[in-house]
């Protein structure tokens, strides 16, 4: 009986540690850009943005997309420069190796693939905290620009088993 108090104890511990790590695989579930005042300035991905954020043995791997793009089927015919320049914006994916400070809440990838080749061996460094069982991750607070606006990048994710 002791002993299985015990393990149901480390068990619960051990759970509650690793939702404190971001270490494995985020199911991104809203992208918004926020004024310093706390408002939402816009929805860089839509209103149902669909993304995964892997972290995992020094490795990362980032992938967002918007929900609104539209399908093509084999009677669609070959996509325009406005239909590719409306892709390219509602997509994004970076992977590479990266260093991670749980303490400082911060994650430096060097950058090995990307969806647009300037990105491309460029270090991104992103920031997580922790909240009520969802991760928030983006870059620096106040770095994003739109129009006079100085906004910053949310990401709200939940941990996926």
């Amino acid at each position: 009986m002791t002993t299985t108090i015990i393990a149901l104890v480390l068990l619960g511990l051990s759970t509650v540690a690793d939702a404190q790590t971001i270490q494995g695989r985020w199911k991104l579930l809203a992208a918004e850009d926020i004024r310093a005042d706390g408002s939402v300035a816009r929805l860089p991905w839509g209103k149902n943005p669909v993304g995964t954020i892997v972290v995992q043995g020094g490795h990362c791997y980032v992938q967002i997309m918007s929900s609104d793009v539209p399908s093509f089927t084999a009677a669609t015919p070959g996509v325009s420069e406005q239909m590719s320049a409306a892709l390219l914006s509602s997509y994004i994916a970076y992977s590479g190796p990266c260093a991670i400070d749980e303490a400082a809440g911060k994650v430096t990838l060097k950058v090995e693939a990307a969806w647009r080749p300037n990105y491309v061996s460029t270090e991104q460094i992103r920031f997580f905290r922790f909240e009520n069982g969802k991760m928030f991750f983006g870059p620096a607070p106040g770095s994003m620009r739109a129009g006079t606006d100085t906004l910053t990048r949310r990401l709200t994710l939940e941990r996926v088993p």
